[in-house]
């Protein structure tokens, strides 16, 4: 009587199924004797996409000399500093030199230079061999946000950024 009353209920449970979810389940046969001869199998597949952009401001021996930028040792040109905003475009930097004291001098692409000035514990000289950081998802480096990172393991915030004039 049981055997009978399963049999009714699996007929019943089998034709409720939709054959949507029917479909998520692969019936195979199985060649063992210890097993039912028909088995129940479900594949799950997992995917998982990592990226990571690395973006590098080389050092100021590979910094390619700009139409207008002049030769000149840093020391001698006296600058005057102007305040900017709070985000700069990673995309329009092309270098990177260490500035005085806890600063970082950044090159634009069309020869701007602007100062980052590097938060509590971090000096500019741990930079002599250049930048990179991490592509954030805007695109774009910010205060007190984005990590500097140097090539001796250094890991710096951002203070501040000023424009640099020449006077």
């Amino acid at each position: 009587m049981r055997a009978l009353l399963a049999i009714f209920l699996f007929a019943v449970a089998w034709t409720t199924l939709s054959h949507k979810a029917f479909a998520h389940f692969k019936v195979a046969a199985i060649d063992s004797s210890f097993m039912p001869v028909l088995g129940l199998k479900t594949n799950f597949n997992q995917v998982r996409i990592d990226q990571s952009v690395i973006v590098r401001f080389p050092a100021p021996d590979s910094v390619p000399a700009t139409a207008g930028a002049q030769r000149q040792s840093v020391g001698k040109i006296k600058y005057k500093e102007k305040k900017i905003g709070k985000c700069l475009w990673v995309s329009r930097l092309g270098g990177s030199r260490p500035g005085p004291d806890r600063s970082l001098d950044l090159v634009t692409r069309d020869g701007i230079l602007i100062r980052a000035y590097l938060g509590d514990g971090c000096l500019a000289r741990e930079f002599y061999a250049g930048t990179y950081m991490e592509r954030s998802y805007d695109g774009k480096l910010c205060v007190n946000r984005d990590l500097l990172h140097a090539r001796t393991g250094a890991k710096c915030d951002i203070d501040k950024f000023r424009l640099l004039i020449p006077r």
